[in-house]
């Protein structure tokens, strides 16, 4: 199992219709693949940490970087892991005015 973080920048005219339908859509493709974790976004910036099997996490990967909704989809974390830190939600939107510190935390 691995637990990975990626940012990317979300389009400008997005607007909370288009975040909520993203964490809709995550919420019921996570639960299906056994994928865990959270996600951020500050208006301009997507974070999301994400946990489950490799090939799982590999493959929405993918998906994510074909997604119009964002661009410049960076990795900034992958590490193999035995336990979860987000067991309990398939996808947790997480609102935070310090982006920068939230980044960090999920990074742990």
């Amino acid at each position: 199992m691995i637990r990975l973080l990626y940012v990317s920048t979300g389009l400008p005219n997005l607007n909370y219709k288009d975040v909520s339908a993203i964490l809709e859509h995550a919420q019921l493709n996570n639960k299906a693949h056994n994928i865990t974790g959270a996600l951020a976004y500050n208006g301009e910036s997507f974070a999301q940490v994400i946990e489950g099997k490799e090939a799982d996490i590999n493959q929405l990967m993918r998906n994510i970087k074909l997604d119009s909704r964002h661009a410049s989809v960076v990795e900034m974390m992958r590490k193999p892991i035995t336990q979860r830190a987000y067991a309990d939600w398939s996808m947790k939107m997480i609102e935070s005015k310090d982006f920068d510190e939230l980044i960090a935390a999920m990074a742990l």
